[in-house]
């Protein structure tokens, strides 16, 4: 493999070209060399460099493109194969800086949560959509304006967003907010959570250590059962 120092000397359009050719020699089984991507990458994240950023989109477009339409939620998600290319693009780009880069030790790694940002829109998108449709089907079945039941319902709307904002206002991490999200908004299981937010988390069994703390710690907070009660 090229050495670090040798790669850093090279320009972004060179460093291009050569991880364009690598790339082609993965996907040809032919012996390749993964440094030239990985700088590439480098270059996008660390240095925040949106010319090397537009270069990778031009190379990776058609992989991305290929696990978005292998997604077994594809057919549900109601939009294109472009759609979720661009938002995966667009949620890597957010989600990785200088120091979440260096948690990534090899391409290999990096594209492995490029793929998990390909599930998280996809999943995301289709969870909204379906969340949407059920708000839309509340609200053709709400009581007639001038029915008695109307109170009651805008009053059980109220008290629900109320419980929700004492539970949030309950957490004490991100990760115990993304748990909490992930778990009774989009209804993933630990193994789902672990695969949409692999960085985010040890290891799976940190995703179950934190659900069961999180729900241990819910039910001794005299304030909540309270208002349960």
């Amino acid at each position: 493999m090229t050495s670090d120092r040798k790669l850093r000397l090279l320009d972004v359009d060179r460093l291009a070209d050569e991880c364009a050719d690598q790339t082609a020699k993965f996907f040809s089984r032919a012996d390749h060399d993964t440094g030239y991507c990985y700088e590439l990458f480098c270059r996008a994240f660390v240095d925040r460099n949106s010319y090397a950023w537009e270069k990778i989109f031009q190379i990776y477009q058609p992989l991305v493109a290929s696990w978005v339409n292998r997604h077994s939620g594809l057919g549900a998600a109601g939009e294109e194969v472009d759609f979720f290319v661009n938002s995966a693009f667009d949620r890597i780009w957010s989600a990785v800086n200088a120091k979440k880069f260096s948690q990534f030790q090899d391409l290999a790694s990096l594209l492995r949560y490029f793929q998990m940002c390909v599930h998280s829109v996809i999943i995301d998108h289709t969870r909204s959509n379906q969340f949407i449709t059920f708000n839309l089907e509340i609200w053709a079945n709400l009581p007639p304006p001038n029915s008695p039941l109307i109170e009651q319902y805008v009053t059980d709307e109220l008290e629900r967003l109320r419980l929700w904002d004492m539970v949030v206002g309950l957490m004490r991490s991100e990760k115990e907010i993304i748990v909490l999200r992930c778990s009774y908004e989009y209804d993933l299981k630990p193994s789902e959570i672990y695969a949409v937010y692999p960085s985010e988390y040890e290891s799976l069994d940190e995703v179950y250590r934190v659900k069961r703390n999180l729900l241990n710690r819910l039910r001794r907070n005299p304030m909540l059962r309270q208002f349960l009660e």
